[in-house]
């Protein structure tokens, strides 16, 4: 009953505490899209699912990035591109902001890491290397 009765004032009390936030000017614009981001984060479930690392070409031939597919691409994109995926290339040091490109999927290359790891080499700035992912040339003359 405790639980139900917090549960229900809760809801209530964070209502009418939104309900004021976004009366305030220059807030209510804010908001909703602060809101979006926090409730993103801090999700147990995730609305983005991402099913594969991967690295392509970006922003332009040569400059390699790493990336997560987050599924296909538009239809109006795929009729001019041909078959394409829909990569979210996290930055440094906030892998939440980045950019959302759409590849063809024969210049995609699949990694073999996890996306944890892709996440954590993307936040160290590419300090943190995946194991079984290191090069022996760090710090030689080559």
């Amino acid at each position: 009953a405790g639980r139900l009765l917090g549960g229900f004032l809760g809801r209530g009390i964070y209502r009418r505490v939104e309900k004021i936030i976004t009366s305030i000017p220059g807030i209510k614009q804010i908001y909703p899209h602060i809101k979006q981001i926090v409730d993103f984060l801090l999700a147990d479930e995730k609305p983005i699912k991402f099913s594969r690392v991967v690295v392509v070409e970006y922003p332009r031939k040569g400059i390699w990035s790493v990336g997560l597919v987050t599924g296909d691409t538009m239809k109006k994109i795929e009729q001019a591109a041909g078959k394409s995926v829909t990569v979210f290339i996290p930055s440094s040091p906030t892998p939440f902001t980045g950019y959302t490109i759409t590849v063809p999927s024969d210049e995609v290359i699949e990694l073999p890491i996890t996306i944890d790891e892709a996440l954590k080499f993307t936040i160290s700035g590419g300090v943190l290397v995946p194991p079984g992912q290191e090069t022996k040339r760090l710090h030689s003359d080559e």
